[in-house]
């Protein structure tokens, strides 16, 4: 199954994403505490992978993509510009990767030249148009 693969560490962020219509959505009142780590699920057009097994019911403001989300879930990227998801601002653990692409504001759809936490507007160099 693609959970188990994402689980075992043997399917890329990009393949996940690739395969994101297998991808269960995100449910706010779910017991994720017997959830394998690496678990991925969709929220807002935009897929993560759980890394800290909890009772969602049992906590406010920690869905995946808000500020208190950031301790139970990891945004995933995609190196594939087809496959792109909206920018999200990065923080120390879910930097925008080498070959990952994101849509920006523009609406086009950008390439990482470098490991980088930067959007487009703080250091154009490490992105590219990547269509």
């Amino acid at each position: 199954s693609l959970r188990g693969k994402a689980v075992a560490g043997t399917i890329t962020d990009t393949e996940i994403i690739d395969n994101e219509n297998a991808v269960p959505d995100y449910d706010a009142k779910k017991d994720y505490t017997k959830t394998p780590i690496g678990s991925p699920y969709k929220r807002d057009g935009q897929v993560y992978a759980l890394i800290q097994p909890h009772n969602a019911s049992h906590y406010t403001n920690i869905e995946p993509g808000t500020d208190g989300g950031k301790t139970f879930w990891r945004i995933k990227h995609t190196t594939n510009p087809k496959k792109a998801k909206p920018w999200v601002q990065p923080d120390a653990t879910n930097l925008y990767m080498k070959g990952e692409c994101m849509i920006w504001r523009d609406g086009k759809v950008k390439r990482a030249t470098r490991d980088t936490n930067f959007s487009p507007e703080e250091y154009a160099p490490d992105w590219e148009d990547a269509e």
